[in-house]
């Protein structure tokens, strides 16, 4: 069997897929994936490490976009189209799945012109422009939320949630593992000790506004809690230099009684499992290995996704008590500052975020999508 993933760009997309990619290679190692991605995408920065035959098209998003963009976005779609057609004849693809967003759009719609079986996923509660056009086409949506339903009417969603890593649910397991041979209850390990350690990152291209948040608040610690306090932060390669800047040479810095500081990480589960608490952005894959590990996190959502879908992600498991949601403004250190004092100073509060995610059923996702793509679902 031929199969193609279509789409990347950034992590919270790509990492689903190569999910669903990992867990059909274990179910049929001789199945043939190929990925279509763009250049400039993370999917190309990764291919090496996955081993993936890897196709690049030109295409650029469309939303929130200007009108010469737009028209620029259109032309480049049809010169996609041509360029996977050519993919489609030579590789023969029994199924294309794709990833949501812009660059799985038209290897999706040029699959059901074809006829080849194909479905695309919606890691978002709130499903993008593209996705609901794939959904009035007729292509089924793998959507991470029950939610996702309300904002598809006339199409045919299946609910499969969010796909994780092989590496992220073989970390849940053994920590699963732990809690029930009584060598860990999960919880306490971080509520119980005086150390305590923060995991930083913005997504698989960092965030500025909240690198810049995390290294104006951290001054403003006491300093009960930063003798304390070890920082693991993920910062992009924009602000790499500016941010081990501050911790190299400031007398916050210093202070810290220990800091690891890096532009990107192909070992998230190691960073997940060594904090106590996560600061990061609210991406439906970043929430999927949250609640797989059961990891407390301090969400702040991007402000200006598209129709808020990050803050509407996060708001799905903050009223379940998993999460802080703290908006990205002006206020950001400052509510920084009080979150992670009070945190700190009661430790209790880890514990009842962790049992509030473990009251989260977790399921397969990428067995539940690659048992439909080899048609036994």
């Amino acid at each position: 069997m031929n199969l193609i993933i279509a789409g990347g760009g950034t992590g919270g997309h790509l990492f689903p897929g190569i999910a669903v990619y990992e867990r059909l290679k274990s179910i049929n190692p001789d199945i043939e994936v190929y990925f279509i991605g763009t250049e400039k995408g993370i999917e190309n920065k990764l291919k090496d490490d996955y081993d993936f035959k890897f196709f690049t098209i030109n295409v650029k998003g469309f939303s929130g976009k200007s009108l010469m963009s737009k028209i620029q976005s259109v032309k480049e779609l049809f010169k996609a189209a041509k360029e996977i057609n050519m993919i489609y004849k030579a590789m023969k693809p029994e199924f294309v799945l794709g990833l949501g967003g812009y660059i799985s759009f038209m290897p999706l719609a040029m699959a059901k012109l074809k006829g080849i079986r194909s479905g695309v996923m919606e890691q978002n509660a709130v499903p993008g422009l593209s996705n609901k056009i794939l959904g009035l086409l007729g292509i089924t949506i793998f959507a991470s939320f029950e939610e996702t339903k309300k904002y598809l009417p006339f199409s045919r969603v299946t609910v499969t949630g969010n796909p994780v890593r092989k590496k992220i649910l073989e970390m849940a397991s053994s920590r699963a593992n732990e809690i029930s041979k009584g060598i860990s209850d999960g919880a306490s390990e971080g509520w119980n000790k005086k150390d305590f350690s923060v995991f930083i990152f913005g997504g698989s291209q960092g965030a500025s506004s909240l690198n810049n948040a995390a290294i104006s608040m951290l001054p403003l610690l006491d300093k009960g809690i930063l003798s304390s306090l070890t920082v693991f932060h993920q910062t992009g390669d924009k602000d790499y230099k500016s941010v081990k800047d501050f911790y190299d040479n400031s007398g916050t810095g210093r202070r810290i009684k220990k800091f690891e500081i890096f532009p990107f990480t192909k070992n998230m589960e190691h960073y997940y499992v060594e904090s106590d608490i996560v600061i990061s952005r609210s991406g439906a894959g970043t929430l999927s290995e949250l609640i797989v590990l059961r990891k407390p996190a301090i969400l702040v959502p991007y402000p200006y996704a598209v129709k808020n879908h990050q803050e509407a992600n996060a708001r799905v498991f903050s009223k379940k008590g998993c999460f802080y949601i703290v908006k990205d403004d002006k206020n950001l250190p400052k509510e920084l500052l009080q979150t992670i004092s009070k945190i700190f100073y009661n430790r209790k509060l880890l514990n009842n975020m962790h049992n509030n995610l473990r009251k989260i059923d977790i399921e397969d996702s990428a067995l539940k999508i690659a048992g439909i793509i080899l048609g036994r679902n």
